[in-house]
């Protein structure tokens, strides 16, 4: 169902950050998916894998990078027809060209959208540490997951942090649990990855702080569409006074922490460092006690 997804929606986007398709074919016992070759592997080799040491991304490819994902959410989102929800918005999915442009990938999990319909409900699939909470927690999706999802793989290209950081003792943090302190501080050159050695763009990490602020909210509602994203990061229309630099951490309940597994990567031993797999689970359709949703603040 997966390859039938991907062939799908590949077959219907045309953009210059999107992973286009070149072929595919289907055997008595493979199925196979021919695209562009990406020298430069994914963003997530380049933040924790094995270009991590060598700094290849600056921090102009970065935010040239976080643009260029941006905008290829955002032609899903309002420019394809009908619209598409990816829902797998990662490190690993962003793959990088001969140039470090970005290209958004991996269409298995993604979700198309009828006109008029601003919401689905189906299982839950994707990276804990990425998803929504109302996604995770009830398989709620919409747009506003894949925004929720780019915040964080913003901030993640901010600060060359994972989404979740598994701590001493088993404990686990996520990347805006452990960022929401040092805004509150306004130490914003603490939350840039000390491998630029202090080589970024202040008004840009500035911009970049807002913008996933807004996307990482819990409430769906409040989350910008990708057109303000796009518009934001490039410094479109936003005075820095305007700027709410802030950022709420939603955490997510025990019980989804621990359904947190090695990826398929893992297990394998390769790229040692990628986080687990939220895998396929059934929904449930529960609140927590007090009636809210099941996240803490």
């Amino acid at each position: 169902m997966e390859f039938a997804v991907e062939v799908e929606v590949l077959g219907r986007v045309r953009h210059k950050n999107l992973l286009g398709l070149r072929g595919y074919c289907v055997g008595a016992d493979q199925r196979l998916i021919v695209y562009d070759y990406m020298p430069n592997l994914s963003l997530l080799s380049h933040l924790h894998g094995q270009f991590a040491v060598e700094v290849q991304l600056d921090w102009k490819r970065r935010m040239n990078v976080a643009i260029g994902a941006a905008e290829g959410l955002l032609y899903l989102h309002q420019e394809a027809k009908p619209h598409i929800i990816h829902r797998d918005i990662k490190a690993s999915n962003v793959l990088l060209d001969s140039n470090y442009e970005a290209q958004v990938a991996d269409f298995g999990f993604a979700k198309l959208i009828p006109d008029g319909v601003s919401h689905m409900t189906t299982r839950v699939k994707g990276t804990l540490g990425y998803l929504a909470p109302e996604y995770a927690m009830w398989g709620k999706v919409s747009e506003s997951c894949d925004v929720y999802s780019y915040g964080i793989l913003l901030l993640e290209i901010v600060t060359g942090k994972k989404p979740i950081e598994k701590l001493p003792g088993g404990l686990k943090k996520t990347i805006t649990e452990w960022a929401e302190p040092l805004i509150e501080k306004g130490k914003f050159h603490e939350l840039v990855d000390p491998k630029l050695r202090g080589n970024y763009e202040e008004s840009e990490l500035r911009r970049a702080i807002h913008v996933a602020g807004l996307c990482v909210q819990g409430d769906p509602e409040k989350r910008p569409n990708m057109r303000v994203v796009v518009e934001t990061l490039k410094g479109w229309g936003i005075k820095e006074k305007e700027m709410s630099l802030r950022i709420e951490s939603a955490k997510y309940v025990d019980e989804l922490m621990a359904a947190d597994q090695p990826s398929d990567d893992e297990v394998a031993g390769e790229e040692s460092n990628t986080y687990g797999v939220f895998g396929t689970m059934e929904v449930h359709k529960t609140q927590s006690p007090n009636g809210k949703m099941a996240f803490h603040r």
